[in-house]
């Protein structure tokens, strides 16, 4: 809300809504005792996030105000345990997670908006900032929480140096509690983003559509206009369960991770549509999990020809060692005889017919059907834009002349090519 009410171009909307509901001269400071979370319960979000299907939880422990969501010792009366909530928001979700197979991560910004080292550094040429605050900020929260993921941000303004993200990076990977296994994203600097990490985000919302060599990660909301909470927010605004599928598919097939973003409200919950999306998502997941986890990206990514194919594909267990040396060495997988097995996600059902021309069966291949009927009597109402239509044979393969494989799409999901053993 800041940036839109204080920043270099304000949006009139919200400054004319500040002007008419709030008295003269409050500051952003002011709002700090609106944010009580007396309804915040850290077993809420560990359910959320378990019945989304997610793997792995990225929680926000700065943003770009500052304001600290652990009692850090360079945040004076501007975190959530001297002020607002009167709790440690990250340390109560650290404890929650622990119970889980979830692994915990934290984001965190590098600069804040409006800290008066923070500006005086861009005056006088200065590290003040990042000597005094964000970095002894990135040291409290590794050594107190043990992230499994330091998701940093906003250090686009400063070069890697100014941040100390070298010293950092080598504490943090040589003599950190969690050296052994943590993971960072790639924004780390001017300049950084894309090219050293860990993983690489390159942008907000990032969908290449093309198969990347190194791992990356979509980073994308879930309400269409916000990473934050919203009273204005409508049902309209809010991706539906299937958009986010087809971007898991899309993400996933190019050798990606998806990071969806929630914004819980002032009073420390998750809105009611966000669990509800989450949970229909999670439904799909469950059901089609075997296309998504522990896959990687096939020798195809999708199918041009096709409305909205996407592919996944494994090597079978115990494969032999020629596989083996493919697995470790390839950031896809190949096609090999007796030992691929291929995911299709049709997104798609458009078509009453449509040919996928990367996937050719012979006769020691064949197209099967997977887990699609236990989708249809799973009961996965938010695929719901179109209709499904009940089936015991819910892909129907028409032919394979000539190597041609043609489907009649009647439940939208994902097939698998499994070679004949």
């Amino acid at each position: 809300m800041w940036w839109y009410w204080k920043g270099t171009q304000p949006d009139k909307d919200v400054v004319n809504f500040v002007e008419k509901n709030y008295k003269p001269g409050t500051t952003y400071a002011d709002f700090a005792k609106d944010f009580t979370a007396e309804y915040f319960d850290p077993n809420a979000f560990v359910q959320a996030v378990q019945s989304s299907g997610a793997r792995y939880f990225v929680f926000t422990s700065k943003h770009h105000e500052g304001f600290t969501m652990w009692p850090s010792k360079t945040s004076w009366n501007w975190n959530s345990v001297d002020i607002g909530p009167k709790r440690d928001i990250v340390g109560e979700l650290r404890n929650a997670f622990k119970q889980t197979k979830i692994h915990f991560g934290l984001y965190f910004s590098q600069f804040e908006w409006f800290n008066p080292l923070f500006l005086d550094d861009g005056k006088f040429n200065t590290t003040l900032y990042p000597e005094q605050v964000s970095y002894p900020q990135m040291i409290e929260i590794v050594t107190k929480y043990r992230p499994d993921v330091v998701w940093s941000d906003g250090e686009w303004d400063k070069s890697d140096d100014y941040w100390r993200a070298k010293d950092f990076l080598a504490w943090l990977y040589n003599s950190s509690p969690v050296k052994d296994d943590v993971v960072v994203n790639d924004r780390w600097g001017a300049g950084t983003m894309g090219k050293h990490g860990g993983f690489m985000t390159y942008s907000d919302h990032y969908d290449p559509g093309t198969l990347l060599a190194r791992k990356w990660e979509n980073c994308m909301t879930l309400d269409k206009h916000s990473w934050g909470n919203r009273r204005n927010m409508r049902a309209s605004e809010v991706y539906t369960a299937y958009e986010i599928i087809e971007q898991i598919a899309r993400t996933v097939a190019c050798n990606g991770n998806l990071l969806l973003n929630i914004g819980p409200d002032m009073h420390g919950r998750i809105p009611p549509i966000f669990e509800d999306r989450l949970a229909e998502i999670g439904r799909f997941i469950d059901v089609h999990s075997e296309a998504l986890f522990g896959t990687k990206p096939w020798i195809f990514q999708n199918d041009t020809n096709a409305p909205n194919v996407w592919y996944t594909s494994r090597y079978r267990p115990g494969s032999s060692n020629r596989v083996q040396k493919y697995r470790e060495a390839e950031v896809f997988n190949r096609q090999v005889e007796k030992e691929t097995t291929v995911y299709a996600w049709i997104l798609s059902t458009s078509a009453e017919k449509f040919e996928l021309k990367s996937v050719k069966t012979t006769e020691r291949n064949s197209l099967t059907q997977s887990l699609a009927t236990t989708a249809l009597t799973a009961g996965i109402p938010s695929l719901v834009d179109r209709h499904f239509t009940g089936s015991d044979d819910p892909y129907v393969l028409h032919g394979n002349e000539a190597g041609r494989s043609v489907v009649t799409p009647v439940f939208r999901g994902f097939f698998k090519v499994k070679s004949a053993t």
